[in-house]
């Protein structure tokens, strides 16, 4: 995916092993992981993560619109975010309606 500064996107990570914020900040800088995480067991639980990696892409309207449990493979989430993105943007230059 190309450079993501100035879209309308973010990226989270929810880990659902409990860590202690320590831990997570320990396996964050291991892995090198850039974006805001936190653990908890609750999300993955409500979100029906059954398994580990889980990503879940969410629009711009707060909707879960993707789901892989597992490695989605090499192109699967960039493909995904970029119509996301494409749709965001377009959906945000469109004139209000009354």
């Amino acid at each position: 995916m190309n450079n993501l500064e100035e879209k309308p996107f973010a990226l989270i990570g929810v880990h659902s092993n409990n860590y202690e914020p320590k831990k997570l900040k320990e396996v964050m800088d291991k892995e090198r992981l850039n974006w805001r995480s936190f653990s908890n067991r609750g999300v993955s639980e409500k979100w029906s993560a059954r398994g580990t990696p889980a990503y879940y892409i969410i629009d711009h309207k707060g909707v879960i619109r993707y789901k892989w449990v597992g490695y989605p493979g090499m192109n699967a989430i960039d493909i995904a975010l970029e119509k996301l993105i494409i749709e965001a943007e377009v959906n945000g230059k469109k004139a209000p309606t009354n």
